[in-house]
């Protein structure tokens, strides 16, 4: 079996499999939601005509996580891709449930997508990245956003924050995932540093960066507190959890945000072609 076909053996299991339980944490979905639709509106400004590049669906298809419904105009030109096809469908029957147009969703490998050179103009790729095994593949995954954004476009990328003082050793990671304490792989990422000069290489310069969603690594913790405090208080602590979080993501325009950050996150723009 081929890798694309073991990544999509995969995760049709999980989307097939899928349930909120653990999972399901309306506050911290709410303040993903904000901290993604903030970025977006800070790095770029989306123009009617503009064609647009989602990297998974997975949120979409299953998560109050999900923030493409909320930051993109729904008229809006949008591919959204998912190496699974459970993923994609139940994706675009989210989309279509909230007006939204899914009929550029599609079943694909981000490592090898079906899409012309320089054709896209916005690509927003969440977290995708960091669930390859290898780092090798994370490159390959860049190379072809890189052969496929348009001169000029601009690459707005987020992956798991290995600065972060709560992020393991990568054999621990695997000791998780081999206990079933982790509902889909957990893969590779790549430090800002890396992450930068790999950019660089393949003609994408960094334009800003920085690290968002100030929580540990893995986020089992904090989504256990909130369902525990939102549980025990019959919902009276809403507005207490919500101001915490929000605190907490005041870190950011802080010193130590490298430390305390849950996601690098990127905006990168193609050089033009001379």
């Amino acid at each position: 079996m081929s890798m694309p076909d073991r990544e999509a053996k995969h995760w049709g299991g999980v989307a097939r499999g899928w349930s909120d339980k653990g999972y399901a944490n309306e506050l911290l979905g709410e303040q993903k939601r904000k901290t993604y639709i903030d970025l977006i509106t800070r790095w770029t400004k989306i123009t009617p005509g503009q064609k647009i590049l989602k990297t998974d669906l997975f949120a979409e298809a299953f998560s109050v996580e999900q923030f493409l419904f909320d930051a993109i105009p729904a008229k809006s030109d949008v591919i959204g891709i998912d190496v699974a096809f459970e993923i994609v469908a139940a994706a675009k029957s989210q989309a279509q449930n909230r007006g939204m147009d899914a009929g550029g969703y599609i079943c694909c490998d981000v490592k090898k997508l079906p899409l012309r050179d320089n054709s896209i103009d916005l690509i927003i790729s969440d977290s995708t990245l960091d669930h390859f095994p290898t780092e090798s593949e994370i490159i390959t995954a860049l190379k072809e956003l890189g052969r496929v954004l348009a001169d000029g476009g601009t690459l707005i990328l987020t992956i798991d924050n290995k600065a972060n003082l709560t992020y393991p050793p990568y054999f621990i990671i695997r000791l998780w995932m081999k206990l079933g304490l982790s509902p889909y792989l957990i893969g590779r990422t790549l430090s800002l540093s890396r992450l930068r000069r790999a950019l660089a290489e393949i003609g994408l310069d960094v334009e800003d960066n920085t690290a968002i969603l100030h929580y540990p690594h893995p986020d089992g913790l904090v989504r256990w507190l909130e369902r525990s405090l939102r549980s025990l208080s019959r919902g009276r602590l809403d507005g207490a959890i919500r101001k915490g979080l929000a605190g907490l993501n005041r870190l950011e325009g802080s010193k130590i945000k490298y430390l305390t950050g849950r996601y690098l996150a990127i905006k990168a723009v193609k050089r033009r072609a001379t």
